[in-house]
């Protein structure tokens, strides 16, 4: 029974391995689409995916192509301290949310995809970017100001 189970966990790897590979913004773009969300070409390696009033950008960058998800939030920080950030930092897996040199709130999350990505992978980690941005602007709005 054990080795049964090593096989099969063994055909399972390798046939998720086959499926996964060194992704392009055309295939995002067509899995995002074929989703339901609007996608723009930036460049080579970047899209804009629009997603209620905010855009989200995608990035592709490296040998292995990794992926970023990243947006500005438009409220910019004023109601964000450095105490807000670290703690939702700490909250949360996978992303992270900084203040850049414009003074921008940015949510960010990126896919180490050293031996490939597939396909459903994208549209999960689009879904856990979406509920990464939700978390953060549910946050802000649930703070408590003294």
């Amino acid at each position: 029974m054990k080795k049964l189970a090593a096989i099969a966990l063994s055909i399972g790897m390798f046939f998720t391995a086959s499926f996964a590979h060194a992704i392009t913004p055309s295939e995002i773009s067509d899995v995002l689409e074929a989703q339901g969300y609007p996608v723009h070409s930036i460049s080579d390696s970047m899209l804009a995916v629009n997603y209620q009033g905010m855009t989200v950008l995608i990035a592709i960058n490296g040998a292995d192509g990794d992926v970023s998800y990243l947006t500005y939030l438009q409220n910019g920080s004023d109601n964000v301290s450095e105490e807000f950030l670290n703690n939702y930092n700490y909250s949360v897996k996978f992303g992270r949310a900084f203040i850049d040199r414009d003074g921008d709130v940015v949510i960010q999350m990126d896919r180490n995809s050293s031996g490939g990505v597939s396909l459903g992978n994208v549209t999960s980690d689009f879904e856990v970017f979406i509920s990464l941005v939700e978390k953060f602007l549910n946050d802000v709005s649930n703070q408590v100001t003294v």
